[in-house]
C-alpha cells in the first residue's frame, strides 16, 4: 500500500505524537509498503497559529531514519492572503480554518502524489489536517485520524476538529478511555474507532554505566521522561521531592526533555544537586538513563498514552503514572505500576514506597515487560494497523 502520513510537526521534533507518528510510519514501511510524510515544521516550536501559517519556513525535503518526508512550504503571497482569516481565527473559527486550509490544499496536493489512504495525526491546530482530509475525500480514498485525544480538548476552540473527527473514515484510540470519549464527548461513531496502542522508541545501544559515569550519579535516582510542561508533573515532582528526601535523603532525580516555555526559570532558581535537568538528549542517552533509573515518574495530567511508560518497561522498569482515565487504562496499579495524581504528598507517598520497597519495584517493571511483548510491539501495531487500511481500501 502508498501510505501518506500527515502532522504539522515531524521529528527531528521531539514530542511524544511526533514519536508515535515517526515509528508507526517506519513499522509499515519495514512491512513492504511505500510511505512518504507531509509536515510542516521538523524542530520544537509551539506557535501553532502563527507558525504554521504566516510564519511558516520555507519548503523542503529530507529522510528521516528512513522515511521520506516533504515539509510545506506557502510562497509570500499565500501567506499574505491568509493573514486576515489568521487574525479572525479565534472570532470566526469555522470559516477561518477553511480558508486557511483551503490555501494549504493545491501545495498538500502537489506534495501527496497518488496515496492510498491518508492518516493524519492530530498536532497543534486544525490547517493541514483539515487540507489532508478534503484531499483524501476530493480523491475519494480513505481518511484516517490518530487524534491522540486529551480529556482537556472540549469547548469553543475544538470544534472544528471535534468535526474532522467525526468525517474521517477510520479514528485510532490509543486505549479504551479515549475511544469512549470520543464516542460519548464528540459523536464519532463507535464502528468507526479502533484501539490500538504506542510501542517502545528506544536505541538498540545503551549503557546503564556509562549514563551514571557520564552524569556522576552514584545514588539510586528517579527519573522523568517528557516534554517539561507542567501538566506532566514537573512541578509536582519538584514539590514532591523534599517530602521524599524526609526518608531517602540521597536520592536523586534526574530530568531529561525538551525545556517548555516555563521550565527553563523553574530550574534556575534550584541549587540543590539532587537534582539534575538534562534537557533534550538522543535516543542512546535517553535509553541508558532509563536503563540505570530505578524507575520512571511522570504523574500527568492529562495523556492520551502515555508512550515513555511502555519505553520504561521494555528496560523491565516500574512506573507511577497520572491518575486519570488514559493511563489507567495503560498502568494496572499494583501490577506494573502505581498512580498518583499531582498532590506533592500522594505523589511523595507512591515514590517513596517505590524506593521502600525494591523487590515489588522490579517485580513491576518485570510486569511492565511482559505487558509490552503482549501488546505494544511496533510490529504488532503495524499489522493491526494495516488491517484497518485494507478494511478501508477494500
Amino acid at each position: 500500500m502508498r501510505i501518506l502520513y500527515i502532522a504539522p510537526s515531524y521529528p527531528p521534533a521531539i514530542g511524544g505524537a511526533q514519536i508515535y507518528l515517526h515509528a508507526l510510519a517506519r513499522a509499515i514501511q519495514n512491512l513492504g509498503n511505500e510511505v512518504n510524510v507531509i509536515s510542516q515544521w521538523s524542530d520544537v516550536r509551539t506557535d501553532w497559529l502563527l507558525g504554521t501559517t504566516v510564519l511558516s519556513g520555507p519548503a523542503s525535503q529530507y529522510e528521516y531514519d528512513g522515511v521520506s518526508v516533504w515539509r510545506l512550504g506557502f510562497s509570500f503571497w499565500t501567506r499574505v492572503a491568509m493573514l486576515p482569516w489568521v487574525a479572525a481565527y479565534y472570532f470566526l473559527m469555522e470559516p477561518s480554518v477553511r480558508r486557511i486550509s483551503g490555501y494549504m490544499l493545491p501545495y498538500l496536493a502537489a506534495a501527496a502524489g497518488a496515496p492510498s489512504v491518508v492518516h493524519a495525526t492530530r498536532i497543534g491546530r486544525e490547517f493541514i489536517v483539515r487540507a489532508a482530509l478534503d484531499f483524501a475525500q476530493k480523491r475519494n480514498i480513505p481518511f484516517v485520524l490518530t487524534p491522540v485525544h486529551h480529556p482537556r480538548w472540549r469547548g469553543y476552540l475544538y470544534r472544528q476538529y471535534d468535526k474532522i473527527y467525526r468525517e474521517a473514515d477510520a479514528v485510532f484510540a490509543l486505549t479504551t478511555a479515549e475511544k469512549e470519549a470520543l464516542i460519548l464527548e464528540k459523536g464519532v461513531a463507535e464502528e468507526r474507532i479502533h484501539v490500538t496502542g504506542i510501542g517502545p522508541v528506544l536505541s538498540e545501544r545503551y549503557s546503564a554505566e556509562t549514563f551514571r559515569v557520564r552524569f556522576d550519579l552514584k545514588e539510586r535516582f528517579v527519573l522523568f521522561l517528557g516534554q517539561q510542561y507542567k501538566y506532566k508533573g514537573v512541578n509536582a515532582i519538584l514539590e514532591a521531592a523534599p517530602i521524599v528526601w524526609k526518608e531517602h535523603p540521597a536520592v536523586k532525580f534526574v530530568f531529561i526533555g525538551p525545556y517548555m516555555r516555563d521550565s527553563r526559570s523553574l530550574f534556575r532558581g534550584l541549587h540543590d544537586t539532587r537534582v539534575l535537568n538534562l534537557g533534550a538528549v538522543d535516543l542512546e542517552t535517553k535509553t541508558s538513563a532509563l536503563a540505570a533509573c530505578e524507575f520512571l515518574c511522570m504523574p500527568s495530567a492529562q495523556e492520551s498514552f502515555g508512550g515513555v511508560y511502555v519505553e520504561a518497561w521494555s528496560l523491565r522498569k516500574a512506573v507511577i503514572g497520572g491518575r486519570i482515565g488514559p493511563v489507567a487504562c495503560v498502568i494496572d496499579e499494583g501490577s506494573d505500576g502505581l498512580l498518583s495524581s499531582q498532590n506533592p504528598h500522594e505523589l511523595a507517598e507512591a515514590i517513596s514506597y517505590l524506593l521502600s520497597h525494591p523487590g515489588d519495584c522490579r517485580a513491576m517493571g518485570d510486569a511492565g515487560w511482559q505487558k509490552v511483548q503482549d501488546n505494544y510491539t511496533w510490529d504488532r501495531l503495524a499489522k493491526k494497523t494495516l488491517d484497518v487500511y485494507r478494511e478501508l481500501s477494500s
